[in-house]
């Protein structure tokens, strides 16, 4: 059976998170009090008790929340869900919005065993329809599979031009949730950042936004979409490198 073994929240980030045996989602948000909730696509965090019992048998005296994750779960194989996939939590609903983690520091308990399942085995959801969840709560893995969206930009430009993307994003594709990931000035961030979102999440529409036009050589190695020039091609995924929020849908 696919249950929530465990629930664990915490008041800020990068601390170990404290068990509770109930707990309110909301909408749009995450776990009531946790300090990972928000307006983002990364609003709570799962990880198999079949991934943290691994880490036990390596040697690391862990449990539910150690690895910061919200909800721990027992019989369901979360690496095998996609990106866009619908859970069911009681009343409540999520939608699965990714797949592990780059992580940029190693983290204590990377440092304590020489290993951490997080980036590997975890994944995040948003949640879609809010109310009360329990440990022992039967979790449902729904057909609904939703679309996803995601913009890459630098923080300037996404402070500036970033709701204007969203909205234009919701207008045309009605995505369940669109993720932001930041543009630093170094062109290997871009090939590392596309080719998570082509190759592991599988992101239906990626926006690049390049008002400087510097990054096309990022892209040179995907292919070219047919119905414009400024759209690529990576299995299911859109690539739209555009200079300007007029362009991004264009005919």
């Amino acid at each position: 059976m696919k249950i929530i073994k465990a629930i664990s929240i915490s008041d800020r980030k990068g601390i170990r998170k404290k068990n509770r045996d109930t707990v309110f989602l909301r909408e749009n948000f995450g776990l009531e009090e946790d300090a990972h909730g928000g307006d983002w696509h990364r609003q709570v965090s799962f990880l198999a008790q079949e991934s943290i019992n691994f880490m036990r048998q390596k040697g690391l005296d862990v449990v539910a929340g150690n690895f910061a994750e919200n909800i721990t779960t027992e019989g369901i194989d979360l690496v095998a869900l996609t990106v866009g996939t619908h859970l069911q939590i009681g009343a409540t609903e999520l939608v699965i919005s990714q797949l592990g983690k780059i992580c940029h520091n190693r983290c204590a308990i990377y440092h304590q065993a020489g290993d951490c399942v997080m980036p590997r085995e975890g994944i995040f959801g948003v949640v879609l329809k809010g109310g009360q969840i329990k440990v022992d709560d039967k979790i449902n893995v729904l057909d609904s599979i939703s679309s996803s969206a995601a913009i890459v930009a630098t923080k300037k430009d996404e402070e500036k031009h970033g709701k204007l993307l969203r909205e234009r994003i919701n207008e045309k594709r009605n995505p369940a949730f669109i993720r932001f990931d930041s543009l630093s000035s170094k062109q290997t961030t871009l090939d590392a950042i596309l080719k998570d979102l082509t190759d592991t999440q599988h992101i239906d529409d990626i926006i690049v936004f390049d008002p400087s036009g510097s990054y096309g050589l990022a892209l040179a190695g995907y292919e070219k979409a047919q119905h414009r020039e400024d759209a690529y091609i990576k299995d299911n995924s859109t690539i739209y490198c555009i200079k300007t929020t007029e362009d991004l849908w264009l005919p």
